[in-house]
């Protein structure tokens, strides 16, 4: 237990460096965006496609990556449910609706799923967070972008969807999961550099969010009760629903373990980027994410514990 609060706690602590260095005006919130988008673009689609093509297609890798897949794909279905029916009961505002339904639904898999699945459940849990994220990266560029901006009165055109999910971190994943499917094994050169690139995606992650923290302010998020609302909905509430709902289905315990980890995560860091491009309310957004990523540091040891021991 020890050990995994240890290596959880290892991994959080490298988010200090981004606090500090922008706290010493090294690393000013301006730089998260081309951090974030060398961390989006280019080191995690390295680390997804290494990851993808280390693995060897077994009937049990087999087995769970398509458990991993189609769960993670109800998990996430089933907290958009669970939303509409959270949202309704909070009495937010009806032009504020989409960004919280999306604040309960999308959760940090990608930049804290990675570190974190590898500190406490090794190579093989990050591989499963790797399948998780790929649909959830999916699953956000789709439902996600509709649910962000329903209560607006434009809507996203069949069109303007599908272009939507036809980005880097998209292609990369479907690539991905070719490698894996066809056990295509790459030259050693080309893996080496995929190695290196996505070796420095759970570094700079953590990095972005210590900035992040430390630009917040926490003043204003504690005057919108509907963001606390939000906080309690989505570190306790939703995760522990989606325990006792899946607990009972016949899935590999590692999968299992990796879904639940995976949606106990806080608010993506990606919703406040997608708030602004689609025109919604981009300040709430990063306000929530900020605070739920936050509170993590105290949530996410005790999942992870808990899961392991589960294990």
């Amino acid at each position: 237990m020890i050990l995994i609060f240890a290596k959880i706690f290892s991994v959080f602590s490298i988010s200090f460096i981004g606090y500090i260095a922008n706290k010493m005006k090294w690393l000013p919130i301006e730089s998260t965006k081309y951090l974030s988008m060398l961390l989006i673009n280019i080191a995690s689609p390295c680390l997804v496609l290494y990851s993808m093509s280390q693995q060897e297609l077994t009937e049990d890798t087999l087995l769970s990556v398509v458990q991993t897949a189609g769960f993670m794909l109800l998990a996430l279905i089933t907290a958009t449910l669970l939303s509409i029916i959270a949202v309704r009961i909070m009495k937010v505002p009806v032009l504020d609706r989409g960004v919280y339904r999306t604040l309960l639904v999308l959760t940090n898999c990608g930049f804290m799923g990675y570190p974190l699945s590898l500190a406490v459940f090794g190579e093989k849990g990050l591989f499963l967070m790797i399948i998780a994220n790929a649909i959830f990266m999916l699953y956000t560029f789709s439902v996600g972008v509709i649910m962000l901006v329903s209560g607006k009165d434009e809507k996203l055109s069949a069109k303007e969807t599908l272009k939507s999910m036809v980005s880097i971190p998209v292609v990369a994943t479907i690539a991905g999961l070719l490698l894996f499917a066809f056990g295509i094994q790459l030259p050693f050169l080309l893996e080496h550099f995929l190695d290196t690139v996505g070796g420095i995606t759970i570094p700079l992650s953590m990095i972005i969010i210590g900035i992040q923290l430390a630009e917040s302010k926490a003043k204003e998020i504690m005057k919108n009760r509907h963001i606390f609302e939000t906080l309690i909905l989505k570190l306790a509430v939703f995760p522990i629903l989606l325990f006792f709902l899946f607990i009972w289905l016949p899935i590999d315990s590692l999968a299992f373990c990796i879904i639940i980890f995976a949606m106990a995560m806080p608010s993506a860091a990606i919703i406040p980027m997608l708030a602004e491009i689609h025109g919604a309310n981009a300040k709430l957004a990063a306000q929530a994410v900020f605070i739920t990523t936050m509170c993590s540091l105290i949530t996410i040891p005790i999942y992870g514990v808990i899961l392991y021991q589960l294990l």
